[in-house]
C-alpha cells in the first residue's frame, strides 16, 4: 500500500450490519472497489464478531491492499498483553500484519503508555504491524510518543460542532509533524445533520447536496483531514464519495471553520475513565432521538 494513495475516506466498522452479512459484505467489497482503501477495526465491536466477520473481507480483497488500523484495546496488564491482542487480530482475520496498531484510549493501557508503545515497535521490528498510530491521547501524551517513535496516524473525535483537538492545538502539532490526523464521529452519528442549523441547511441547498456531504467535504478539502465512515449500503457509499466532486465557496468555509457548539467545550474530559466522559465518548453527547 502506497502511503499517498490511502483515499481520505477511510471504512469504518463500528456497528457494522451483522444481521445482515451478505449485504454488508457486498458493500464492504463495494466500497474497496470505489477506491476507499482505509479500514479501522477493533476487537470490541460487537464483541469480536466485527472481526471475526472480516476474515471474509480479507478472503476477497488482498489484504495488501487495504491500509488496517486496529485498537488496543481493555486492559493492557502487562508487556505480554499487546502482542496476545494483535495476535487475537491476525487470527480471527486471517492475516499476517496489521499495518497500523494502537491503543484506543490512554487508560486502557494499566502500565505505562511508553511501555506499551515500546511492545508495539518491537512489533514493528518483527514485521507484524508496519506503523505505529495513536488514538485519543491528551496533547502531552500524543507529544511524548512523538519524541520515542515514529507516529503515523492520530485517530481523534472532530467535527463540526466539536472541535477539542483543534482547540488544543493537537490537529495542528499532527499537520506540523507529518501525523496524520483520522477524524471519527466526522458526522455525529447524523446528529448534526439533525439539528438542522439553518447555515448548513442554506449551505445543502446552495450547492444541492445533502448536510452531510458539506460537512465530509469541508473536513477533507478544506481541513484536510481523513475520515472514518461506517456504511451499510451502497447507495450511502456513493452519497459519501460525492462528498468530493464539489468546491465549498470561502465564505462558507468561514463559517464552518468558526462554528463550534460551546456544549461540548464546556465538558471536563474524564481522561482516566473514573466516571465522566471520556474523550471517546465526547461526541456520543446532546444526542437527538429520531
Amino acid at each position: 500500500m502506497q502511503l499517498n494513495k490511502i483515499n481520505p475516506i477511510g471504512i469504518g466498522t463500528y456497528k457494522l450490519d451483522l444481521e445482515n452479512k451478505e449485504k454488508t459484505l457486498d458493500a464492504l467489497v463495494y466500497s474497496f472497489n470505489k477506491g476507499q482503501n482505509f479500514m479501522s477495526t477493533s476487537l470490541i465491536y460487537d464483541n469480536y464478531n466485527v472481526v471475526n466477520f472480516l476474515k471474509d473481507f480479507f478472503k476477497i480483497v488482498n489484504k495488501d491492499d487495504i491500509f488496517l488500523t486496529c485498537h488496543l484495546e481493555a486492559y493492557i496488564e502487562k508487556k505480554e498483553d499487546v502482542e496476545k491482542q494483535l495476535d487475537e487480530y491476525l487470527t480471527r482475520m486471517n492475516i499476517d500484519y496489521v499495518d497500523a496498531l494502537q491503543v484506543h484510549t490512554s487508560y486502557v493501557s494499566k502500565i505505562p503508555l511508553l511501555e506499551t508503545y515500546e511492545e508495539i515497535d518491537k512489533l514493528v521490528k518483527k514485521g507484524k504491524v508496519k506503523y505505529i498510530s495513536a488514538s485519543n491521547t491528551t496533547f502531552d501524551e500524543l507529544k511524548e510518543l512523538h519524541k520515542h517513535f515514529n507516529i503515523f496516524s492520530f485517530e481523534g473525535v472532530y467535527n463540526l460542532e466539536c472541535k477539542y483537538y483543534e482547540n488544543v492545538g493537537l490537529i495542528d502539532f499532527c499537520k506540523q509533524n507529518n501525523i496524520k490526523f483520522v477524524v471519527y464521529q466526522a458526522l455525529r452519528r447524523n446528529n448534526i445533520a439533525k439539528m438542522n442549523y439553518p447555515f448548513l441547511v442554506e449551505m445543502a441547498n446552495k450547492y444541492s447536496k445533502t448536510q452531510n456531504q458539506i460537512l465530509l467535504n469541508w473536513l477533507m478539502k478544506e481541513k484536510k483531514l481523513n475520515t472514518i465512515i461506517k456504511t451499510n449500503t451502497i447507495k450511502n457509499i456513493d452519497t459519501n464519495l460525492k462528498s468530493l466532486d464539489f468546491t465549498i465557496q470561502p465564505e462558507d468555509l468561514k463559517i464552518l471553520n468558526d462554528f463550534q457548539d460551546k456544549r461540548f467545550n464546556d465538558i471536563e474530559i474524564d481522561w482516566k475513565n473514573q466516571g465522566g466522559v471520556t474523550i471517546d465518548k465526547l461526541a456520543s453527547q446532546f444526542k437527538i432521538e429520531d
